[in-house]
């Protein structure tokens, strides 16, 4: 099968998981023995060797556009540059220049596509979210090829109709402000989002598309997150845990970590900084430790700062961006990570933890309510343990709990994670269902089945 792939991030341009989606979706395609060609604005990075150089109009001016192509693990990657698709702020350099960028890209892909046709043909698109929407909707107006979109995290915003208008798409624009998720959806022949919850927990959205949406789990690379390539593989787990606690100027301890973004809208950062609030007022918290990695939002970063100096034998604060196998170090060493969002259409934190043997602690929605199992529900199979979101005194119940959990079950949970992890949620087997989607012989999600 020929498989063209738009996606405004592939590796290595990375600015959350959608790159390491992308790239991993291609690429286990192409594994499968697909011929897989993607196309992703270039960012500014200069990636790959001139190709193809074509002029395109957009907002009453004339902009060069020149294809750079690069082959990589059997992908064929063409990036586009000139105009905003060189500026290097991926979703920049503002909501106004982003706007213009999707335009750009879209009139760009439609550009490149007409000049490889002869010799590429894709029998499928696979577009992903919104920023795709006017790519997606050229290539199915002048092209008629199937087309599946897929959602990795609903944006819920509207966008202005005359970039519709702009892009030659005015059919797709009877409102003077359009959502672009639902426009995209629309226009494809097949929906897909990251895991069965969120689906179901956004069934407002989704139901519009009811018979052609379902739901692809991502994976998770567990060759990379695997203990084998820590720098202290061969001693005991506690014996890391006490040598990374002593890199942050902490005692041993029950290590619990955070990492991700801190925003107020999703991550839950807040609900974690309250739990430790109220936990310090138990005795078990003499012995807890909290390493609390990320960035984003001023507010929250002084705030875990301010919990940080109120409990300096308990909480480090780490607000530097940390390699992969710094990361890697850390999963291998702490005894559980709290992922405690609000809600999460898949997550990778859950599987990259459970991977190096983790245990997870984290809200019960969308891909963590899919990937973890709990602990109270199964307790011979559970991989961690579910809180219910956004309550503070729950989070601080079961991380005492799970401080006081002995050590055969703990170490029932880390194989039973492991184990989950690597058989259940491999990119291969997200890359067959991918495979069915296009062909049609999927399972769809239907309000009237239970």
């Amino acid at each position: 099968m020929r498989i063209l792939m738009l996606g405004f991030e592939y590796l290595p341009v990375k600015v959350g998981g959608l790159a390491e989606a992308i790239t991993n979706i291609a690429e286990g395609l192409a594994e499968l023995g697909h011929e897989v060609v993607v196309f992703t604005p270039d960012h500014g990075r200069n990636l790959g060797e001139p190709v193809e150089r074509f002029k395109i109009t957009a907002f009453g001016e004339e902009v060069e556009i020149e294809a750079k192509k690069r082959e990589g693990n059997g992908v064929t990657v063409y990036s586009l540059a000139g105009g905003l698709l060189s500026e290097p702020d991926v979703y920049g350099p503002s909501w106004d220049g982003l706007l213009r960028k999707t335009v750009l890209f879209g009139k760009a892909s439609a550009g490149l596509l007409n000049g490889l046709i002869g010799e590429f043909r894709p029998d499928i698109v696979h577009a992903h979210d919104w920023h795709t929407v006017f790519a997606l909707g050229l290539i199915r107006k002048y092209f008629g090829i199937r087309s599946v979109f897929t959602i990795h995290r609903l944006n819920k915003a509207k966008i202005p109709a005359s970039l519709f208008q702009e892009t030659n798409l005015d059919e797709l624009a009877p409102y003077p402000e359009i959502d672009p998720e639902h426009t995209a959806a629309y226009t494809a022949d097949m929906v897909t989002t990251v895991s069965r919850s969120y689906l179901l927990e956004e069934w407002d959205f989704f139901r519009h598309f009811e018979g052609k949406v379902t739901h692809v789990f991502n994976g998770i690379d567990c060759s990379f997150w695997n203990e084998e390539f820590l720098e202290n593989a061969r001693l005991p787990r506690e014996e890391r845990r006490r040598l990374i606690l002593k890199r942050f100027d902490l005692s041993d301890g029950k290590a619990f970590m955070f990492i991700g973004r801190f925003d107020r809208a999703q991550k839950g950062v807040d609900t974690l900084l309250r739990a430790i609030e109220i936990l310090s007022k138990d005795p078990a918290f003499s012995d807890m430790r909290f390493l609390i990695v990320g960035k984003g939002d001023p507010e929250l970063e002084r705030w875990v700062g301010t919990v940080q100096n109120r409990f300096p034998d308990n909480v480090r604060a780490i607000t530097e961006l940390l390699s992969r196998e710094t990361v890697r170090e850390l999963y291998g060493s702490v005894d559980f990570v709290i992922i405690p969002s609000y809600f999460e259409p898949f997550g990778l934190v859950q599987l990259e933890a459970m991977c190096l043997g983790v245990v997870p602690i984290g809200s019960a929605v969308g891909g963590i309510k899919d990937t973890v199992i709990d602990l109270d529900k199964d307790p011979k199979n559970a991989t961690g343990i579910l809180v219910p979101p956004k309550d503070a005194f729950a989070l601080a119940r079961s991380m005492i709990r799970a401080k006081g959990i002995d050590e055969k079950t703990l170490m029932r949970l880390r194989e039973n994670g492991k184990r989950r992890a690597r058989e259940n949620f491999t990119w291969e087997k997200a890359c067959k269902r991918y495979v069915r989607v296009y062909d049609g012989r999927v399972d769809r999600a239907i309000s009237f089945l239970r």
